[in-house]
């Protein structure tokens, strides 16, 4: 089961603040053909990743297609991620609290790198939910952008909404 105590344990591991989150769980299987980075964008074709603009983009020996999105630099930094979802139509936002009829993504970085992005989900029970995909690994649902803060992704830099009407 995807959901299993067992796996749920690894992950609270590295993401200690998903102990205390009651929305948290893993609602897919490990996938290798997406990274957080386009789940944020509601990608799940594609991994996203810096490369240089000669080589966007390309089928990995493994099958899977990777890019980096609208010729932006080739950069994965705070500045890059905001360039990309700004393309997509996303502006900054002061927070992760959900509104009613906007789209929300945050950003993390430690030691100012920028190393995560979660997506906030807009409808049904989970609407104001957040979800992240783990690199290849699951895909999780957890209460705020804050419950996956971790020494592994740092801490949330930066929130950007789109309207969705």
């Amino acid at each position: 089961m995807i959901n299993s105590e067992e796996n749920r344990q690894k992950i609270i591991k590295a993401f200690q603040k998903l102990k205390n989150d009651n929305s948290f769980k893993i609602v897919d299987r490990a996938n290798p053909n997406y990274n957080c980075i386009a789940w944020a964008a509601n990608v799940t074709d594609c991994w996203w990743e810096s490369l240089p603009k000669e080589n966007r983009p390309f089928k990995g020996l493994d099958g899977v297609k990777r890019d980096w999105p609208f010729n932006v630099d080739d950069e994965f930094s705070l500045r890059t991620l905001t360039e990309i979802f700004t393309h997509l139509g996303y502006v900054i936002c002061e927070n992760g609290e959900y509104e009613k009829g906007y789209k929300k993504v945050a950003f993390y970085a430690k030691d100012g790198e920028a190393k995560h992005a979660a997506r906030q989900l807009t409808s049904g029970k989970d609407a104001g939910v957040w979800s992240s995909k783990l690199g290849s690994s699951f895909l999780i649902h957890h209460g705020t952008a804050e419950s996956i803060e971790s020494k592994v992704y740092g801490e949330v830099a930066l929130f950007m909404k789109k309207s969705m009407l």
